[in-house]
């Protein structure tokens, strides 16, 4: 399958999310969104989009409008959507779902509850973000973590708060780019790296479990 990715930085790359797609074969074309229009709806197999440090609290951005657009009409196509973090927050959007600052940013791994521990397992996973989202009125509740949502479905469309996709070198890059609000949230980096280097351990394997699931559901679903 071809996987049309939405990459809004390039320090917040596909990461495992592309070992894994190289790994099965499948083919990774990634459009950096905010230099280029949002993919037309029946462009790849999949729609995926990634992690942001914009904030849809704010004015949106010039780009904004297109993925939103992107991601509803493959939504209402009945296409496969993946969603992590911003993006999950973006589907959710578009979706009719809100997004709200959270109490205090969230940096580290977490256990989450599923109510589908076959498609979303408990974890952990990587949560780095500032912002939560509300399920969107017609999707499911899959995990929550703290009485915020991790994820939601509707029709083919998953939507993770989490990043399933972290690696070693992504995290690094996050915290190199973060001193000002890691500072502001009273966190130590070595601190930060050390929570981040126990929960590596296994990420790959939850990863790719996770993404062949995924994958599973959407061919069980007959839209691949």
């Amino acid at each position: 399958m071809r996987l049309i990715v939405l990459e809004h930085e390039p320090d917040a790359p596909a990461g495992l999310l592309a070992d894994w797609a190289s790994e099965r074969g499948h083919e990774v074309r990634v459009t950096p969104v905010k230099q280029t229009a949002a993919p037309p709806p029946g462009d790849g197999d999949v729609l995926v989009s990634l992690g942001s440090d914009c904030s849809l609290t704010e004015p949106s951005p010039a780009w904004l409008a297109a993925e939103l657009a992107a991601l509803r009409a493959a939504h209402d196509a009945g296409r496969p959507v993946l969603g992590i973090c911003f993006g999950g927050q973006a589907l959710a959007v578009a979706l009719g779902g809100t997004v709200k600052r959270a109490p205090r940013v969230a940096i580290g791994w977490s256990e989450v509850q599923s109510t589908e521990p076959e498609l979303v397992p408990p974890g952990p996973w990587f949560r780095w973000h500032e912002d939560v989202l509300t399920v969107p009125p017609a999707a499911r509740d899959l995990a929550d973590a703290g009485g915020a949502p991790m994820a939601f479905a509707s029709r083919a469309a998953i939507g993770l708060q989490f990043h399933p996709e972290v690696t070693a070198a992504i995290a690094e890059a996050w915290i190199a780019g973060a001193g000002r609000q890691l500072a502001a949230e009273a966190l130590e980096v070595p601190e930060i790296r050390d929570r981040i280097a126990a929960g590596l351990v296994g990420s790959r394997e939850r990863a790719y479990s996770l993404f062949d699931d995924l994958e599973d559901r959407w061919r069980a679903q007959g839209v691949l």
